[in-house]
């Protein structure tokens, strides 16, 4: 008898929950990504008054980049099953 059936059984959930884990990063960056601009002009208006440094304003440029990789497949619409 052969068991790579049952194996195959044995990864469906870890499989349903990377997927789903997957969505839920995606769906996180996607709105992280959306709500960037906002932070941008606040830390603008901190970096004027000098209250933030220039590498943090670099930072959250690279988080915002970051940000539209990891979250542009998320599907706003999505299917919700």
């Amino acid at each position: 008898m052969r068991h790579a059936t049952v194996s195959g059984r044995l990864s469906e959930p870890f499989g349903w929950a990377l997927g789903r884990l997957l969505a839920f990063v995606e769906g996180v960056a996607f709105w992280a990504a959306a709500a960037f601009p906002f932070v941008h002009v606040a830390a603008v208006g901190l970096y004027v008054r000098g209250s933030l440094s220039e590498t943090t304003l670099a930072v959250l440029v690279v988080l915002h980049a970051a940000a539209i990789v990891a979250g542009h497949r998320h599907d706003v619409g999505g299917d919700r099953s």
